[in-house]
């Protein structure tokens, strides 16, 4: 198991790369567009609609990443008076429903790709394919769906050993 973890903590770290390219990508092509329309008075024609496809594939690359550290919204209420074990229990409980879901939106979106690519839908003002895109996010939905069984297999597995307090929690508390 830690091969698996050591492997998938290496793909996370290129998950977590690629999606701030995207999101620097995003960034470049608003400031790009926003110089040349107020300082050249020039369009960026593609800016929008590239910036806004390249946003859904950031978002859910980027929830693969947060998934695999736990990094994703968690409100723990009840968190600090139940045993130690029913915690973790609940830990595995919310784990795979959020896999269950996040798969569900990854089958769909798998399906949704091959729609789209033979439709031949494009961008509005640059004719450019959007079927790739959606391709780019659905690989990082796939990903997300893979680490996520990762992380309830690894739940699982330690379920027996105790946790370390010094451990930080990445839930918040109310």
């Amino acid at each position: 198991m830690r091969g698996l973890e050591r492997f998938l903590s290496r793909i996370v770290v290129i998950v977590d790369g690629a999606a701030a390219v995207f999101l620097a990508v995003i960034t470049l092509l608003t400031f790009t567009a926003v110089v040349m329309r107020y300082l050249l008075n020039l369009p960026f024609p593609g800016a929008f609609d590239v910036s806004r496809l390249l946003l859904g594939v950031a978002i859910f690359w980027g929830i693969a990443a947060a998934a695999w550290r736990g990094e994703h919204i968690q409100v723990d209420v009840l968190s600090h008076v139940l045993p130690e074990k029913v915690n973790k229990a609940l830990d595995i409980f919310a784990d795979l429903v959020f896999m269950l879901f996040v798969f569900g939106i990854a089958w769909m979106l798998f399906w949704q790709v091959g729609r789209v690519r033979a439709s031949g839908q494009t961008t509005f003002e640059m004719s450019i394919p959007i079927w790739p895109f959606h391709g780019i996010a659905w690989l990082g939905m796939a990903l997300c769906v893979a680490v996520l069984l990762a992380r309830v297999l690894r739940s699982i597995i330690n379920f027996n050993t105790p946790s370390s307090p010094s451990t930080p929690t990445t839930a918040v508390e109310l």
